[in-house]
């Protein structure tokens, strides 16, 4: 089912969420950030058990997941660009566990890369591309850009201990065909 937006207060956010609960599994995009804005963590820890609040990518940063009443809650980045990418790398495996159905990694495409990619030391790194005659054009822009992901093939998978992808490069392009 699907919620409408709920207001940034907490007692309508807990509101929305024990709502929501009805339903096999609980997402949430936009509400986790670094601070006083962020809400999200304070009322599902108050309703349940946060299991991990932010990892290691970019983008997707705040990224979290708790377990309310024996229900796995997923809260998504609120930009476009980091929800779509942990969409496809969180949310859909999740899903396709939950229907028992077989949880197949995507099959990437190789392409040469159009320009240099600088990586990002210390987080993996999840870059949308276009594919354009062969090659993977890097889609340099912020996660809250919604033309990055209106543009987007795919993501290149960047290893946090890559400095850099040389142009001409073979790269591996994870299609996005949730």
């Amino acid at each position: 089912m699907r919620m409408p937006i709920a207001e940034d207060k907490p007692d309508k956010l807990r509101a929305a969420i024990e709502e929501a609960l009805e339903n096999d599994m609980v997402v949430i995009s936009g509400g986790s950030s670094v601070g006083e804005r962020d809400l999200m963590f304070g009322i599902l820890e108050g309703l349940g058990k946060v299991l991990f609040h932010g990892i290691q990518v970019k983008p997707g940063k705040p990224t979290m997941f708790a377990v309310v009443h024996g229900k796995p809650v997923l809260g998504m980045p609120g930009y476009p660009t980091s929800c779509l990418i942990n969409a496809h790398l969180l949310l859909a495996p999740a899903i396709r566990k939950m229907a028992h159905l077989s949880i197949e990694p995507s099959r990437p495409v190789e392409a040469k890369l159009a320009h240099n990619v600088p990586g990002s030391v210390g987080r993996r790194q999840f870059l949308p591309v276009k594919l354009v005659e062969g090659q993977a054009v890097p889609l340099f822009k912020e996660s809250g850009a919604i033309t990055a992901t209106a543009e987007a093939d795919g993501y290149l998978d960047i290893a946090p201990n890559i400095d850099i992808l040389e142009k001409g490069q073979t790269v591996k392009v994870f299609l996005f065909n949730i």
